[in-house]
């Protein structure tokens, strides 16, 4: 699994190399570059099987979001949201993301000059709602 994480951000930060102007952060998660990374990571998520897909997005001009959209409806009811809190941070963990979120923070300001205040990674039900959100800050700085 953590292969897979490792070959995920890597796509990422080539996709985040490709930008060579200094756009907003809004502008970039919008940009075809990102889009082709998206594609190109959900590629690699469905030829693995792990039920869900990716996308970038803003929120604001120093949030990061990275969301893990499941493809079927996660069946949560009667469960705790302290449960489902602790289901998918084990998840998020097995994808070995704590690890890597960093490079995040060092390629937005490199190719955007944007100084990302965390990079927030949620994992979103199929029908879009969000069930689960954990904000990583910048431990380099």
């Amino acid at each position: 699994m953590k292969k897979k994480w490792f070959v995920l951000v890597s796509v990422a930060m080539l996709v985040m190399t490709g930008c060579s102007s200094k756009p907003t952060l809004a502008k970039w998660v919008e940009s075809d570059e990102i889009a082709a990374g998206e594609e190109e990571i959900n590629a690699l998520y469905d030829d693995s099987g792990l039920g869900f897909h990716v996308q970038f997005s803003a929120d604001g001009e120093d949030v990061l979001v990275f969301s893990l959209i499941h493809d079927e409806y996660q069946q949560l009811a009667g469960r705790s949201q302290s449960e489902i809190d602790a289901d998918f941070a084990l998840e998020l963990d097995a994808l070995g993301l704590a690890s890597n979120v960093s490079n995040f923070f060092e390629k937005c300001k490199e190719d955007t000059g944007i100084t990302l205040r965390c990079v927030r990674v949620q994992c979103v039900n199929a029908d879009g709602t969000v069930i689960y959100s954990q904000e990583y800050l910048d431990t380099e700085e």
